[in-house]
């Protein structure tokens, strides 16, 4: 009996035949559908525009800080340290009571001398009295001139020795005023080199020391050209610029001291070895910043300057070629310039050639950009000091 529906091979090849032209019209048809083209947008990057700024002519130096007074806290009198009444490091004012001294000894010793000025007391009331009356009975020729010089030299020996005790007694109640030692003005009192029980004296070394560092000194060096065309002045005009230069610090972290200061001194003769002069500002320090021994860079700026622009330093790159930064100009594109650089300004950098006022540079997001791409600009403001940057509009598109 035959079945009701039989296909044969060549059917069968047929129809796979179909199925993989099928399959492969469809791929075909898919791969051949045109890719939508997507655009990426603008890269954002941040910009701050350039200024021209008065920048004053200055010159840098390598300072170093010192106390504007110090006094070495050294005992007049050999005694043991019986009892110490600072902190080390601390504030202290002047009269106030610092360390006191063993005064056993002082006071036997002043003790003493009052005695011995008792004895001298008595024994000239008795020269005067004595001497008085030999003079009453030698008018009347009952006392010899020879008995009454002995009496003058009595009342002479009498007198020396008066005089010897009361300055024994000033010696030792000095001394005895030398066992408490107090502070000779207002400053701060450095490290303790005694403890309680040491004995110490004149020949020890001192205690410790008190320094005044509101104002602090800055003490530098300037080469001898400068310094004979700074004295060709005159000592009245020189004073006067002296008054006119700004003066202003870098600390040790790399920021900059809040208080200017003024020139002070100049020494009255130069340093063979070296060939500079040494000169000292003076700085205020009420908030004890500044501590003696401190390197510093001491920047003194002229009386006046020209326009120049400044460019951030965070914006400068620097190749085999030279120097450049990434510029966005009006069609949001960015191109490359070259540019030669000259003083520091604090976080930016005078520039000599290769910008102009207006030019928007690149401060971040360098790294993610080349010439002649198109960004999007955010304008930012940059502390001129500091380095810090501030938002202040929009993205350009």
């Amino acid at each position: 009996m035959m079945p009701f529906f039989s296909r044969s091979e060549a059917d069968l090849r047929k129809e796979v035949s179909l199925l993989f032209l099928l399959l492969a019209s469809i791929t075909l048809s898919g791969c051949s559908e045109p890719q939508e083209t997507r655009q990426a947008n603008p890269v954002a990057v941040s910009v701050v525009t350039l200024e021209a700024t008065e920048v004053r002519p200055s010159t840098e130096f390598v300072a170093r800080t010192a106390a504007s007074a110090k006094a070495d806290i050294t005992p007049r009198i050999e005694a043991e340290i019986r009892e110490i009444l600072f902190t080390e490091g601390a504030k202290v004012s002047q009269g106030e009571l610092l360390i006191r001294l063993e005064d056993t000894r002082a006071s036997a010793d002043l003790q003493q001398a009052d005695a011995e000025l008792a004895a001298a007391r008595a024994e000239m009331e008795s020269a005067t009295r004595n001497l008085r009356r030999g003079e009453e009975v030698s008018e009347k020729g009952f006392l010899s001139a020879a008995d009454l010089d002995k009496l003058k030299d009595r009342f002479s020996a009498a007198e020396s020795r008066l005089k010897a005790a009361q300055a024994a007694v000033q010696k030792a109640d000095t001394n005895l005023e030398y066992a408490e030692i107090r502070a000779p003005f207002n400053g701060w009192i450095g490290r303790l080199n005694y403890d309680v029980g040491a004995v110490v004296g004149p020949t020890t070394g001192p205690i410790t020391s008190v320094l005044v560092t509101d104002p602090v000194y800055v003490e530098f060096q300037v080469n001898e050209a400068d310094f004979v065309s700074f004295r060709r002045r005159g000592a009245e005009s020189a004073e006067a610029f002296s008054k006119s230069l700004g003066l202003s610090l870098t600390l040790p972290d790399g920021e900059r001291y809040e208080q200017p200061g003024v020139l002070d001194f100049a020494d009255v003769q130069t340093d063979a070895s070296t060939g500079t002069v040494a000169m000292r500002a003076v700085f205020p320090n009420p908030d004890a910043v500044l501590v003696p021994g401190l390197y510093v860079t001491l920047r003194v700026e002229g009386q006046s300057g020209e326009a120049q622009v400044l460019v951030p330093q965070v914006a400068v790159q620097e190749t085999i070629e030279g120097k450049f930064v990434l510029v966005v100009d009006d069609q949001n594109q960015v191109a490359q310039h070259f540019i030669q650089t000259g003083s520091r300004e604090g976080a930016l950098l005078v520039v000599n050639s290769g910008l102009e006022a207006g030019d928007q540079v690149i401060v971040e997001g360098l790294q993610k950009v080349r010439s002649g791409v198109t960004v999007s600009a955010v304008q930012k403001q940059i502390d001129p000091q500091t380095g810090a940057l501030i938002q202040t509009g929009e993205a350009s598109q």
